[in-house]
């Protein structure tokens, strides 16, 4: 079981009652996951020795219909999505300067349905002010700044707690290049489509696979959010794209507008007040 279904599982018994209901035309606590394990991954910086360092401190802002939606369970699910962040760092092999920390914060200027997540790293010891990757941190850790010949390591700055060991990267032998990301796609993979609520699964075709309201839609959903032909789902190969088609309310991506994408597992697409988990079984 992937960190993302782990999430969900434990998201599950912490909310106990139908998704459709709760989160309908609302941020989706699995689109918040997704969108925490994009961030971590794009944050990355490879360090001294091959060494990748991501941040530990992230911020969600949510709007305000959908942080007071959230507000019941909004301390366990912080805790809840440091885990899936965590767990998503241990996998990867990466490293974290301090625990993850998530903050769920108001931001009155967000619609409904629309989220922000930022990130940091941030010294262990309460009150330090946070530390930037390009500078800051490429000393701190012995890492080289990018386009700079390298000097000699700076003297040690008061105040400042000793730097944890860092363990070797997972698959990686020592002296090795450093491998980011998982392995290629294993033959024998369903890509399927997982509709939030119902639990409805559509395993996708070879080439188009459209999702709307009306007849002609391969996927039908009973939204009346969702255009006719809404978006499609295009699976070229072992890669599966999602393509808006020109929809009223657009399509979203873990949060993200988006024109055409690929997905990979556990992405979760919104469309009208539908959410769609897209799922590679057997991978």
């Amino acid at each position: 079981m992937g960190v993302l279904q782990r999430f969900e599982r434990r998201l599950e018994g912490m909310v106990g009652l139908a998704f459709a209901r709760i989160f309908k035309g609302k941020v989706h606590p699995a689109e918040i996951a997704k969108a925490l394990q994009r961030e971590a991954t794009e944050q990355r910086k490879v360090m001294g020795e091959g060494r990748v360092l991501v941040p530990n401190v992230y911020e969600v802002r949510l709007g305000p219909t959908d942080y007071d939606n959230l507000a019941e369970w909004s301390e366990q699910l912080a805790a809840e999505l440091a885990d899936m962040v965590s767990e998503h760092v241990d996998d990867e092999g990466f490293q974290t300067f301090g625990d993850v920390q998530v903050r769920l914060e108001r931001d009155e200027e967000l619609h409904t349905g629309v989220f922000e997540v930022a990130s940091h790293v941030a010294d262990p010891r309460a009150g330090q002010r946070p530390q930037r990757f390009a500078t800051d941190l490429d000393e701190s850790w012995g890492g080289p700044v990018p386009g700079h010949d390298p000097a000699p390591p700076p003297p040690a700055r008061p105040g400042l707690p000793p730097l944890p060991p860092l363990p070797s990267l997972r698959g990686q032998e020592p002296g090795g290049p450093s491998v980011v990301g998982r392995a290629g796609q294993r033959p024998g993979v369903t890509h399927v489509l997982v509709v939030d609520g119902p639990g409805t699964r559509h395993v996708l075709g070879a080439g188009s696979n459209v999702i709307g309201r009306g007849t002609e839609a391969d996927i039908r959903l009973p939204d009346t959010g969702v255009s006719r032909k809404h978006v499609d789902v295009v699976l070229e190969g072992p890669v599966a794209s999602v393509q808006d088609l020109g929809s009223t309310n657009g399509t979203l991506v873990n949060g993200r507008r988006v024109g055409r994408q690929p997905l990979s597992d556990g992405d979760v697409i919104r469309i009208g007040h539908s959410v769609l988990v897209y799922r590679q079984d057997g991978a």
